[in-house]
């Protein structure tokens, strides 16, 4: 399915290139590394692509599973310094840290080859690895409405790239829409967090879940930014340019903010609003800043959004018995 979609996508795959953006190009490299250019072996770039992202997957499910245990091994919701230094204290919780961040490198390794609406549904299916590895370290079985959502899920993946064919650029953007949704994603996250501390308390678990899945959405993006610059040659621009800066700030709050959610009440209450705010705010910010495009044609539109309509509520149905499964 997923070599049928990166075929397909192939022959809308070229960036979007005028005037404007091509002067931009000279004045701003930074956001304009591919006007003009085209991929001379797409094909094996979509494939590399996809085989990283699967992998990202794997990797990410078994981290995942270890950081729920080590959250289900907390006696009672602690907030503040004595939550930071239970996780601290915890070899496990590193270690599924430490495989978090392999499973990061493998994703932004896919970033390089193809563009974040290709790669983030793919990362979805994390959820999909993690029912056996999950049933592996409780010593629990995998039931059978988990696998038929998890065909759901995969399906639901499938279409939306097999039938959305997404482009694969890196156009350019000017530096106020970089500022502008910086700023929008501050806000929200910002809010978030006073509700679940004051006005919220009761949902604090999942409007916590919500930022940190929030703040994961921007790092996957600003991770696009930093690896073209790389590919590109423009290491004097990685260190220059604030996309980096913004990139560790972005996977340090998204850590601890995830951690938080998870030490603030029932893991099913969390899981879910992160597994599906990052690929949604990351897809969002790909559209508007790299101008990634879904090139569906337009009689099979309804088919896309029934396809994104399922992944979502199959990552839902997913997370929530993970994370029960993972309390009990």
């Amino acid at each position: 399915i997923y070599t049928r979609a990166y075929t397909l996508s192939l022959h809308d795959a070229l960036p979007i290139c005028t005037s404007e953006s091509r002067l931009s190009l000279a004045l701003l490299p930074h956001f304009s590394h591919s006007c003009g250019k085209t991929n001379e072996a797409p094909m094996t770039a979509q494939l590399i692509a996809a085989a990283l992202a699967l992998l990202s997957a794997l990797v990410v499910a078994i981290g995942t599973v270890i950081r729920h245990l080590v959250a289900a091994e907390q006696p009672l919701p602690e907030e503040g310094l004595s939550s930071v230094k239970a996780t601290l204290t915890s070899g496990k919780w590193w270690a599924g840290a430490g495989v978090s961040v392999i499973g990061y490198l493998l994703q932004a390794a896919a970033l390089r080859f193809a563009s974040i609406l290709l790669v983030q549904p793919i990362t979805i299916l994390s959820l999909f690895f993690a029912l056996p590895l999950s049933a592996r370290f409780t010593g629990r079985r995998v039931r059978i409405q988990d696998w038929v959502w998890a065909i759901l899920l995969t399906l639901g993946v499938g279409v939306l790239l097999v039938i959305g064919r997404p482009t694969n650029t890196h156009a350019h953007a000017h530096p106020l829409a970089w500022a502008g949704l910086l700023i929008i994603g501050i806000a929200i996250t910002i809010l978030l967090l006073r509700l679940a501390k004051k006005g919220l308390r009761k949902e604090r678990a999942l409007l916590i879940g919500l930022g940190s899945g929030i703040t994961y959405g921007y790092m996957s993006f600003y991770t696009k930014g930093v690896v073209m610059d790389l590919s590109a040659g423009h290491i004097v621009t990685v260190f220059t340019h604030p996309a980096l800066y913004l990139l560790i700030t972005a996977s340090i709050v998204g850590t601890w903010l995830q951690q938080e959610a998870f030490n603030a009440g029932a893991i099913q209450q969390s899981l879910p609003a992160m597994t599906v705010a990052s690929p949604i705010t990351s897809s969002i910010l790909g559209i508007v800043v790299y101008q990634e495009r879904f090139t569906t044609p337009p009689a099979l539109y309804w088919l896309v959004i029934a396809a994104a309509v399922l992944t979502v509520v199959a990552v839902i149905q997913l997370s929530r018995a993970e994370a029960q499964d993972d309390v009990a």
